[in-house]
């Protein structure tokens, strides 16, 4: 498990929405997006002391905490969405709620 403000984990979240908008509302092909996103990024955290992926990545090498600084560089506010107002704005921005029926 990722820290509770991992920015990958916050980066898999942001892209809810848009997945919603962009599959029509398919709830399960956005979970089968959330899923393969972040199950990529569990490996790339995992690789540091994976053997089997030494020089997988290239030069690139095998630095996590670069690739976190990275996305925060890129996105500096990308942990708005552990903020479930905000993703359930977000959600409803894109034309999707979710109820239970």
């Amino acid at each position: 498990m990722p820290p509770i403000d991992n920015p990958e984990l916050a980066l898999v979240l942001a892209g809810v929405p848009d997945s919603l908008a962009q599959s029509g509302g398919d709830l399960y092909a956005v979970i089968i997006n959330v899923a393969v996103n972040a199950w990529m990024a569990g490996h790339i955290h995992g690789e540091d002391g994976c053997t089997g992926c030494d020089g997988s990545r290239g030069d690139a090498g095998h630095d996590w905490e670069a690739r976190m600084r990275m996305i925060s560089e890129l996105q500096p506010n990308i942990t708005k969405w552990f903020d479930r107002e905000v993703w359930t704005a977000a959600v409803n921005d894109a034309g999707y709620t979710v109820t239970r029926r």
